[in-house]
């Protein structure tokens, strides 16, 4: 090999090198301590990172899903009776010899009255015939829809199960002004999207897998061991201790409270 050639060569080399490295004085794009990762979790400050994201399981099952009460049919489903429908009204679905009719969307007056699939969820003052689901599972749900809802039927009776809806976008800082009563509003992506989902029950620094897990006004993150962050109004002193601080993933106005984050990392 002549001597242009061995040169040659190693300037590729170094040039490849080079290219899987931030410049000097460079922030290589995104940092840990203003993104997501694939896990869903705020990151501890410095090293940079890959491309955002959030984990959303809104639409598939999952471990920490809240589970529907148990029965001796499967409301969502046509099929699971001897004789008769599977109809949902109240917290158990039973079998019921006479199925009703009414198709999606289509006002009703009581429990029964839902074509198999569906039950008669309260919508305001009136009752809906919406297609029935589990909160956490959205395999029932077309696309575009989500499995939420305050899950009270027409006759005031209140049940785990879900109504297939379509997604809702939210304010994490007033969630209900757009979400139903027992829904929060989550952010869902590294861009801060929102989105009305069915709220868990952790709190600030409790354990978390996925972000409805925690209640309405926090966030799932953390490096390791997930945890449940506070939501806060930049400069409103929501915060019980500490400040709120702004990240790349949280809504406009919005951050997380930093004695949350760091008890998340």
């Amino acid at each position: 090999m002549s001597i242009r050639s061995m040169i040659l060569g190693l300037s590729l080399l170094l040039g490849a090198v080079g290219c899987d490295e931030a410049p000097p004085g460079s922030d290589g794009g995104l940092t840990r301590d203003a993104a997501l990762v694939d896990g869903g979790g705020l990151l501890d400050a410095g090293a940079p990172i890959g491309d955002a994201t959030v984990r959303d399981a809104g639409l598939a099952a999952d471990a920490g899903a809240p589970l529907c009460a148990d029965a001796v049919c499967d409301p969502r489903s046509a099929d699971g009776c001897a004789e008769g429908s599977c109809v949902l009204a109240g917290e158990t679905a039973s079998c019921e010899l006479e199925a009703g009719s009414q198709s999606v969307g289509s006002e009703c007056a009581d429990t029964g009255a839902c074509a198999p699939g569906l039950a008669c969820f309260r919508d305001g003052d009136r009752g809906v015939c919406g297609r029935i689901c589990c909160p956490g599972d959205g395999s029932a749900c077309g696309d575009g829809a989500t499995c939420g809802g305050s899950g009270e039927l027409i006759d005031g009776a209140t049940t785990s199960w879900g109504r297939c809806l379509a997604r809702r976008s939210c304010d994490v800082l007033s969630p209900e002004s757009t979400c139903e009563p027992r829904e929060g509003c989550y952010i869902v992506d590294g861009m801060g999207s929102t989105e009305c989902r069915v709220a868990g029950t952790a709190g600030a620094g409790d354990d978390c897998e996925v972000q409805e897990d925690c209640q309405s006004g926090f966030f799932c993150g953390g490096v390791g061991s997930r945890r449940c962050v506070r939501i806060c109004e930049v400069g409103a002193g929501d915060c019980p201790e500490g400040r709120c601080m702004a990240q790349a993933h949280s809504p406009s106005g919005t951050g997380f409270c930093t004695l949350d984050m760091m008890t998340a990392r």
